[in-house]
């Protein structure tokens, strides 16, 4: 049997996340899950056991599902499998249902040892590898543009946004038909939510298109990936769509915009064309990057490697041991106005100190709360207080921004923290693709 520690993740961070509140006085059920987590990302899936079978005593679906996947972790695969029975028919239309139902659907009725062997012989595994290498091979086409496709697109546009819950929201139109859609940098492709656009693709376009497994907040995720042209503004192209069957997952993607600079200020995200760059060349600085080192790529992969050791987490954002994509040849600027970032699938990966402590963050338009989201695994070792209003640090900063006693929220899946629009306040600031830095005004 396929384990889902085993399939190529494709990181997809929205603001539609599920995030644990942060106030408010925590039931002993609530406290359970919680310390479950953090032994969950830690990745001591037998110690957690015990903790997500009380909180799932008490009718917590989401404890029952990570319950699920610590004995799928483990190689129990007969009692994760009624775990994930156990969610389909007894929580009907929650999130985990639907995970659980989508992966019982890619497995035999009936676990046996003949199915179990074969999952692991020579050729189940020579499968996996092929079907690994071809989403791969999806991916980079959808990273990948001509200098014909690149000419054609326009020099500038200036996009209106509307903030709606935290989110940054601007009309877009996918297959003729108008949406309005959260522009998200943390996304590296875009996305349409199925339930919120019923009629928008064809049940012969979405029967025919490659399932892919998508890391989520609350776990796998299998969508649809789609081809369709998309247009914000003065630009349309074509673009490879992820097609979600969760509610609010709608959203532009940085395979849709990571061709320019874009300056975002109250009122406007204003495009200009950056230089076009062969996807050979990228390729080729992407392999010098991870040789030569630049500084701010060192650096950021240290981070990474820190917290992935330190707080044991639970969902890598990239495959084995890809380093994060930079230019050969960035230097890390002295310039507190101008913040440094590496790409990890196409998502920007940022150099920020929390209470002191330096530690990654993904810089992403699509996260809603305001101040810091993370892992619970990150509260010991960042130094997170609490008091009767929440979780909080003390201080945090990145570049010009200083932030004393900074909310803090919680998420699951995350390797880094997230930090969204809302932790600037009305700074207004420009990204560059071409340097891979992201400038604030004075």
């Amino acid at each position: 049997m396929a384990k889902f520690a085993h399939i190529l993740t494709i990181f997809l961070a929205v603001g539609s996340m599920w995030v644990l509140g942060s106030s408010g006085a925590l039931s002993q059920s609530q406290d359970d899950y919680q310390r479950a987590m953090v032994i969950y990302g830690a990745k001591n899936y037998e110690a957690a056991i015990p903790l997500f079978t009380k909180a799932a005593q008490t009718g917590n679906v989401r404890a029952t599902y990570y319950l699920a996947l610590c004995h799928q972790y483990l190689k129990q695969d007969a009692k994760a499998i009624e775990l994930f029975r156990h969610i389909s028919k007894n929580f009907k239309g929650s999130a985990e249902a639907v995970l659980c139902d989508s992966y019982l659907q890619r497995i035999p009725q009936q676990p046996s040892a003949q199915a179990s062997s074969q999952s692991s012989s020579p050729a189940a595994a020579s499968g996996k590898a092929a079907a690994e290498t071809a989403l791969e091979a999806l991916k980079q086409k959808a990273d990948q543009i001509s200098e014909a496709q690149w000419k054609a697109l326009p020099e500038k546009a200036r996009i209106p946004f509307q903030m709606k819950n935290g989110h940054m929201y601007v009309q877009a139109k996918v297959k003729g038909q108008y949406l309005n859609i959260i522009f998200d940098t943390g996304a590296s492709m875009c996305a349409i939510s199925l339930p919120d656009n019923p009629n928008l693709f064809s049940s012969a376009e979405i029967q025919k298109a490659p399932s892919v497994p998508v890391s989520r907040p609350h776990g796998l995720a299998y969508m649809k990936l789609v081809d369709g042209e998309v247009s914000v503004d003065r630009i349309t192209r074509n673009c490879t769509i992820m097609l979600s069957g969760e509610h609010g997952v709608t959203l532009i993607g940085q395979n849709f915009f990571k061709e320019y600079t874009y300056e975002i200020d109250g009122f406007y995200i204003r495009m200009t064309k950056a230089p076009y760059v062969s996807p050979v060349v990228a390729t080729a600085s992407a392999s010098t990057a991870g040789a030569t080192g630049s500084a701010g790529t060192a650096s950021a992969e240290r981070l990474v490697k820190a917290n992935n050791t330190a707080a044991g987490a639970g969902v890598v954002l990239t495959k084995g041991t890809q380093k994060p994509d930079a230019p050969a040849g960035a230097k890390k600027s002295n310039d507190k106005y101008s913040v440094p970032f590496v790409r990890q699938h196409n998502c920007m990966l940022v150099e920020m100190t929390v209470n002191g402590k330096p530690t990654p963050a993904m810089f992403d338009t699509g996260c809603a709360p305001d101040g810091l989201v993370m892992p619970m695994n990150f509260v010991q070792r960042l130094g997170i207080d609490r008091n009767s209003d929440g979780f909080f640090a003390e201080r945090a900063e990145i570049g010009p921004i200083i932030r004393k006693y900074v909310p803090v929220s919680f998420a699951n899946g995350l390797d880094c923290l997230l930090i969204g629009p809302k932790f600037f306040g009305d700074r207004p600031y420009t990204v560059d693709p071409v340097n891979n830095v992201i400038k604030f005004q004075y």
